[in-house]
């Protein structure tokens, strides 16, 4: 007589048609139905797969068995974008998020496997086969952080039972790779200050301010007259201004229309929009100095003449959430300027000064350089430009190894003359 095998014990080894042994495993109940959920497991023999039933029992008491079916990678990510970072993320990091999630792993292999059988291998390999497409370590490691955040959040949705990125290490950067800031010579930026000076009131200011304290571009387009002291002489930084991209409102599944989210007749999203800094290092302020609060109280001077001018056609910006700001920088009729429209005024600018081509945001490193060059202490410099931790100024180890030998100098000179 064949002893009854007690609750939770799986059934007893059996041979099938292919050849294997198999065993059926009760894992829980389905939480909607209230139906016996079972698993089978196999193995080459009869022992083999009691062994691997006794597994699965052990991970079953241990809650490392997820009763209900997992998504896929593809599935969980485009979840974990839209319903979990979403609502509560920053607009230019969940857009970063997207293009990473977009270009680099929906592409890849892994996209269609089940969140539950992706291995760290799998993932590792996802790493390589990135590099091997002349990605550098830092598109890598972005990768790296959106996935462990997402595989996380699955773990703690019980969507898997066991987290793969618990074994998988992040990515590093080769020394031809370290972050090096291209920064322009102090003759350099002299020469771009004088060409300022010549341009019309409100491009040389907007040059001057970029190259005299390093603000992100941002935070000068967002920049409004509510925050310039004249009476203190100083800039508080509180706002920034940041575009986004229209999505199709024509379907919430796609893009039915057929044209691109921006033509698209319901198109919902866009537009210039005003936020503040993702974190409170991002509230600053700037001391002016002597000639720029003169430039600055000049283009003051103008913007009242040409609100009498315009009339109301000149009008304070209110962006499309109603914050209104009348900006420093702006349009003749009060409007923002587009972003990539002053990144391109700027790249005409240095072409006529003769400078080496540099970026916009080359003139944030110049700035932070000349500043640590000129001995102010890391920790001043890292409040002027509004970093939050000690990585960013680490990327300028070259300029405060520059300070430090100046320092051993003047040691020297006070110590023995």
């Amino acid at each position: 007589m064949t002893k009854r095998r007690s609750n939770h014990e799986g059934t007893g080894t059996y041979k099938v048609s292919d050849g294997r042994w198999r065993s059926d495993v009760t894992i829980g109940k389905d939480p909607v139905t209230k139906k016996r959920i079972r698993r089978p497991v196999y193995g080459r023999t009869s022992a083999e797969c009691a062994a691997n039933r006794r597994k699965l029992l052990r991970e079953v008491e241990d809650n490392k068995v997820v009763l209900t079916k997992p998504p896929t990678l593809a599935e969980w990510l485009h979840h974990w974008l839209e319903k979990i970072q979403r609502p509560g993320l920053e607009y230019q990091t969940w857009e970063g998020y997207e293009s990473s999630i977009r270009n680099h792993m929906l592409p890849s292999a892994i996209a269609s496997s089940q969140l539950d059988k992706i291995t760290a291998k799998q993932i590792e390999d996802l790493y390589a086969s990135m590099r091997k497409s002349g990605l550098r370590a830092g598109t890598v490691r972005q990768t790296h952080s959106i996935l462990s955040v997402a595989f996380k959040e699955a773990l703690k949705r019980d969507k898997i039972a066991v987290n793969p990125m618990d074994k998988v290490s992040r990515p590093v950067e080769s020394k031809d790779e370290v972050f090096r800031p291209k920064v322009l010579t102090s003759s350099d930026a002299r020469k771009i200050m004088k060409a300022a000076d010549e341009l019309p009131l409100e491009q040389g200011v907007r040059w001057m301010f970029s190259l005299s304290y390093g603000p992100r571009q941002s935070e000068v387009l967002g920049l409004g007259w509510d925050c310039v002291d004249f009476d203190n002489a100083k800039i508080d930084l509180k706002r920034k201004l940041y575009a986004r991209k229209f999505e199709h409102g024509c379907n919430s599944g796609g893009p039915v229309c057929g044209k691109k989210p921006q033509f698209c007749p319901e198109r919902t999203g866009g537009g210039l929009f005003f936020g503040v800094p993702k974190s409170e290092s991002g509230f600053r302020s700037y001391p002016l100095p002597g000639e720029l609060k003169e430039k600055m109280q000049a283009l003051w001077a103008k913007h009242i003449i040409l609100c009498e001018q315009e009339g109301e056609r000149r009008q304070p910006y209110r962006d499309p959430n109603g914050v209104e700001v009348d900006l420093v920088f702006c349009q003749r009729n009060g409007r923002p300027y587009q972003p990539s429209n002053d990144s391109s005024a700027w790249k005409r600018f240095i072409e006529r000064t003769g400078v080496d081509a540099v970026r916009l945001h080359d003139a944030r490193h110049t700035s932070a350089t000349m500043l640590l060059e000129l001995g102010v202490q890391p920790r001043v410099v890292m409040e002027i430009m509004g970093w939050s931790n000690m990585a960013m100024l680490n990327r300028y180890q070259h300029a405060l190894d520059d300070v430090k030998k100046d320092t051993a100098d003047k040691l020297s000179a006070a110590l023995w003359g």
